[in-house]
């Protein structure tokens, strides 16, 4: 992206795009990562995976379960394009025993998986 043929207005627009895109891109794969890393054994976890824009959800939904991820994150994705430059998008899950697993309390996910999606997301360039 340049300047050449554009107005200022045009460039700064451009700009504010080319961000917003970024951080959909970053949020996308936190979500993506935060799914995948997750430990399954009925889904549960892995299906209360939340993404929301401005305010934190503080729900979950043992009912809601997902053994491969992708209605999770077909959901996740549905809110992150609402996203708009200076927004807070947040990805949380909610459930009792969340906080134990990214402790290491599970053998599938011994690192934890916020932590490692935080890491995912802080290398993008």
């Amino acid at each position: 992206m340049g300047w050449s043929g554009k107005k200022p207005t045009d460039f700064a627009l451009d700009i504010v795009k080319d961000c917003e895109t970024h951080v959909k891109k970053v949020a996308g794969v936190g979500l993506q990562s935060v799914v995948v890393g997750s430990p399954v054994q009925d889904g549960a976890y892995r299906g209360n995976h939340r993404i929301s824009i401005n305010t934190e959800d503080y729900s979950y939904d043992l009912q809601e379960q997902d053994l491969n991820g992708s209605s999770t994150i077909a959901k996740g994705n549905a809110e992150i394009v609402k996203f708009k430059l200076g927004d807070i998008a947040y990805i949380q899950n909610n459930l009792p025993y969340a906080l134990r697993l990214e402790n290491g309390w599970s053998g599938q996910a011994p690192n934890g998986v916020y932590s490692i999606a935080f890491q995912n997301m802080r290398n993008m360039k």
